[in-house]
């Protein structure tokens, strides 16, 4: 996969929304810091009480709290030693791209896939239960899923921000350096990744 750095571009301050940076900064320390956390906790107690832990709609939580460690170890704090850097990606190198990318596109939307999927699992589990009652039922209803979406999501962004063929422009003065991976100018990629991952899983949450 090329690459291409480039520091050109808008600057952030032309693109800032009207809270100053302070303000943001203090806003999000106070809700990421209680959300890291509440999200140990609750793991804590899912993974070491033995009731939740063999509870079936529990294991569904226990992977979405992972899934949004992500967003609050690495995407708010890559945000805020932007906002510290006065507008600047640090350290700026593509590996710090690709790994916020990773955090704010697969475990964000991995997690949006989870969800659905979840709320789809809660209504097998209260108007089909007799599919999870047998070892067989169980697992093509609640475990075999819940292992296809996970290899489908890391296989899917591996390859699109890592392996395909495309050149990356990394702007190290905005935020997410700028949140445009290159594969989503590819019509079928970028087109899958949006109703696919966004509009898909919101519908299904909905309706489940």
């Amino acid at each position: 996969m090329a690459t291409n750095d480039s520091d050109s571009g808008d600057t952030f301050q032309d693109d800032e929304i009207s809270l100053s940076r302070p303000v943001r900064f203090w806003i999000l320390i106070l809700f990421d810091f209680p959300s890291v956390i509440c999200s140990f906790i609750l793991l804590t107690h899912l993974l070491t009480n033995r009731t939740a832990r063999s509870a079936l709609n529990n294991h569904a939580i226990v992977v979405l709290i992972l899934f949004g460690l992500p967003t609050q170890l690495m995407d708010v704090p890559l945000y805020l030693t932007f906002i510290i850097n006065s507008g600047n990606v640090t350290p700026a190198a593509p590996s710090t791209c690709i790994a916020w990318w990773f955090a704010a596109f697969a475990f964000y939307n991995g997690q949006q896939i989870l969800l659905a999927w979840t709320a789809i699992e809660r209504h097998i589990l209260i108007f089909k239960r007799p599919w999870a009652i047998t070892k067989r039922g169980r697992f093509f209803s609640h475990y075999l899923p819940l292992i296809l979406l996970l290899l489908y999501i890391s296989t899917f962004y591996s390859y699109v921000l890592l392996i395909f063929p495309c050149e990356n422009t990394y702007q190290y003065n905005l935020p997410v350096c700028n949140a445009y991976p290159c594969y989503q100018d590819d019509l079928i990629l970028g087109t899958w990744d949006f109703f696919g991952h966004n509009i898909l899983p919101a519908f299904f949450s909905c309706i489940s």
